[in-house]
């Protein structure tokens, strides 16, 4: 069973109200309160607004001095693009969740505050898990953002449809090569589909975990300048994900995101990939026994990290950047991660959260939840190049174009070369 949130929540604040709240137009109010908006978004499924409205409520009851506005801000890329438009508008908000993916980007557009310059707090930052600051920190070393909400990718899989195929519903696939198989046979024993990867939205998360399997990189972690888009290991790892559709182990097309997670509860298919963020969804909706595993390895195994981070937003009054580092510290504390990751599945940053209830004991009972953890030990920083948006735009285009029939290595080529023209001016 789910264990529920310890702590009090509330009802969400209305639309209209979080509306005219803006904390570039007033950093105190009566009696010298601070004010901000905090900016987030949600990208799995579940009510989770209801969630974050109660933590900032208990946030403002801890705290007199500050006053703290939740705007729940869309999808991840709506959230940015909001974000942009406010600070452009001079109504920052003081702090926000975005990709940690973004860090490069949205610190050259000079909106955030690393927020190692604003506090020197080394424990602090040392308390989170190396693999979640990795893509925290700038490359000369400042951290620039606080994980919040991460995750990797991690495979579900259908207890029941492989018990009917004959498998042992407690083993997943190990390899690739397994994975085929294992789809092949749940398939024959009734599924819809032997396994789905989503090919919209996140499909370059998907396809640079593929990468990292066939033993190289998507991008270059260090210099956030170079992509390998048309690198031997990207084209069999797209050509692979290409054979699944050929072969009848997943529809034709792309694959939804935002609905994969549904059609897995419903029993249509034997096998995904998808965030740990969505384990709290899935658990409470699908009706099976169903298994969590860490991604089936080719030449090696490995993940993406993946995820949102805190950013302090720049342009906002030195009173509102601490108000913004007060809500860090409280949103990353090991009682509300503890809370956090039970509530939303995704993967608590920091050890002390694991050791705190209810995530201890919902860990104990539901194994399920440390998987995308330990998977840690082989995951890499997710794809985070200067300008981002726009090279990622590159690739899931062209995924999405292969998925519709698109030759694999002309379609890569020609990403390469889009990507290098975006990119060059950064070498």
């Amino acid at each position: 069973m789910l264990h529920r949130r310890s702590l009090t929540m509330t009802a969400a604040i209305t639309t209209a109200a979080l509306a005219l709240t803006a904390c570039g137009e007033d950093a105190g109010g009566e009696d010298d309160v601070v004010s901000i908006d905090f900016y987030y978004p949600i990208a799995v499924g579940g009510p989770l607004e209801s969630v974050i409205d109660g933590y900032i409520e208990q946030f403002n009851d801890e705290h007199e001095d500050y006053e703290v506005t939740a705007v729940y801000s869309g999808d991840y890329e709506q959230t940015r693009a909001s974000v942009q438009s406010a600070a452009q508008a001079g109504n920052s908000p003081g702090l926000t969740v975005l990709g940690a993916n973004e860090l490069l980007s949205v610190h050259e557009a000079g909106i955030i505050t690393p927020i190692g310059e604003i506090v020197e707090d080394q424990e602090w930052f040392d308390s989170f898990y190396e693999p979640f600051m990795g893509d925290s920190t700038l490359p000369d070393g400042t951290v620039a953002s606080i994980p919040f909400q991460r995750s990797t990718v991690v495979m579900y899989w259908n207890k029941e449809l492989f018990d009917a195929a004959g498998l042992d519903p407690e083993v997943p696939p190990e390899t690739w090569e397994e994975m085929v198989e294992f789809g092949e046979q749940a398939q024959d024993a009734g599924a819809d589909w032997g396994v789905q990867i989503p090919s919209t939205s996140w499909g370059v998360w998907m396809l640079e975990a593929m990468t990292i399997q066939n033993g190289s990189m998507l991008w270059d972690p260090e210099t956030g300048t170079d992509v390998a888009f048309d690198d031997p290991a990207t084209v069999t790892a797209l050509q692979n994900w290409a054979d699944l559709q050929a072969d009848g182990l997943e529809p034709s097309g792309t694959v939804d995101w935002g609905t994969l997670p549904t059609e897995f509860s419903n029993g249509a298919t034997a096998m995904i990939w998808t965030t740990t963020g969505q384990l709290t969804n899935i658990s409470e909706n699908a009706q099976f026994d169903f298994g969590v595993a860490p991604l089936p390895a080719q030449e090696q195994a490995g993940s993406p990290t993946g995820g949102g981070n805190l950013y302090v937003m720049d342009g906002i009054a030195d009173e509102q950047q601490e108000a913004a580092v007060a809500l860090a510290r409280f949103l990353s504390s090991p009682e509300i991660q503890s809370d956090w990751g039970v509530e939303s599945g995704y993967v608590a940053p920091l050890d002390a959260a694991w050791e705190t209830e209810p995530l201890a004991s919902y860990a104990e009972e539901f194994p399920q939840a440390a998987v995308a953890r330990e998977q840690l030990a082989v995951a890499e920083p997710e794809f985070g190049v200067y300008r981002r948006q726009e090279v990622f735009d590159v690739m899931a285009n062209s995924i999405e174009a292969v998925m519709g029939g698109a030759d694999v290595d002309s379609e890569l080529e020609q990403a390469q070369q889009q990507a290098d023209s975006i990119l060059d001016e950064y070498r």
